[in-house]
Order: C-alpha cells, then sequence, then structure tokens
C-alpha cells in the first residue's frame, strides 16, 4: 500500500465541500483514510489518501455512481494523481 494525492479544480467550492459523505464512502474502498486540502485562491482541491490499493481506486472511480458523484459535485478534469515515492526525500 501507499499514499497518493489526487488534485483538480471544482465548478463550486461549497457544492464540492458538501459531498464530504459521499466521498469518504466511496473512498473507503481503496484508502484506509483521507484528508483535503483547499488551494488557498483558486477552487483546487487536493485530497491526501493513506494506504491506498491503486487497483481498487481506478476501479471504484471508473464506476457510473462516482462519475455522477463528480458531476454533482462539480469536480472539472483533468484530475491529477501523484503517487508516492518509496525512499524519496
Amino acid at each position: 500500500m501507499t499514499s497518493a494525492v489526487v488534485t483538480h479544480a471544482v465548478g463550486n467550492m461549497d457544492t464540492w465541500l458538501a459531498g464530504g459523505d459521499v466521498r469518504t464512502k466511496t473512498f473507503s474502498g481503496f484508502c484506509s483514510g483521507h484528508r483535503i486540502f483547499r488551494h488557498s485562491d483558486q477552487d483546487r482541491v487536493s485530497i491526501v489518501f493513506e494506504d491506498v490499493d491503486l487497483d481498487k481506486m481506478k476501479t471504484i472511480l471508473a464506476t457510473p455512481e462516482a462519475t455522477a458523484s463528480k458531476a454533482q459535485h462539480t469536480v472539472i478534469e483533468p484530475i491529477e494523481l501523484y503517487i508516492e515515492v518509496e525512499g524519496g526525500a
């Protein structure tokens, strides 16, 4: 398992933030926990995932339910994925 960071823009920050319960339920299928970071000047967020199963992450986030949730919560593509570099300093 590894840590990962996802970064993307949102169309409406209040709408996106209100979807926290849905995100927690979805993300629990592929990670042990997550933390949200909000850009200080733009409608962009970064999500840090702990103990991620990357194969499960890709599968779950590609489901019709997750796609509908992204639209409902105003997620704007592209979604950038950064994967932890083991031993990186």
